[in-house]
């Protein structure tokens, strides 16, 4: 059962997402009919820690082991989810088994009893950290090569 639930206020959830970066270009995933670039991953199951659940969810929408890395960020966003949504992400450094891939990998995302269509691609990081890109979160941005732990609060909804 994933740690996702809605009250009288808006939902929350509770989300871990894997920075695969390589050969100078980043793993991400976009919604079908969505412009925007996000980080994989998916939400955390209760029971399992957030590492668990990033490698149960890069087996289950791409078909891959991941190694996982240390932690890169932690992120308290807020953004619009067919109604108000208040997520906890930690966002976690991993490494994958193979080289990118051109163009783009279809998946599927199981969102309660929803399968939503995702695509998957590498997108140059270079590309990604301009003006005009649009990145979920995008505090993360720019710290795609940092080695601390960043923290940062992302709120779409003001």
């Amino acid at each position: 059962m994933d740690i996702l639930f809605d009250t009288e206020k808006g939902r929350f959830s509770y989300r871990a997402a894997g920075l695969a970066v390589k050969e100078g270009r980043l793993l991400v995933q976009r919604m079908r009919g969505d412009q925007g670039l996000a980080i994989p991953g998916g939400h955390v199951a209760f029971g399992e820690t957030a590492a668990e659940s990033l490698r149960r969810e890069f087996r289950e929408e791409l078909g891959l082991n991941v190694e996982i890395g240390g932690l890169a960020a932690v992120g308290e966003v807020f953004f619009d989810w067919k109604g108000p949504c208040q997520q906890i992400g930690l966002y976690y450094r991993v490494s994958l088994p193979i080289a990118p891939w051109e163009g783009v990998r279809h998946g599927f995302d199981g969102n309660g009893q929803v399968r939503e269509e995702m695509e998957f691609l590498w997108a140059p990081v270079e590309t990604i950290q301009r003006d005009g890109v649009v990145f979920y979160p995008p505090q993360l941005a720019g710290h795609l090569a940092e080695k601390g732990i960043l923290h940062f609060v992302s709120n779409q909804l003001n």
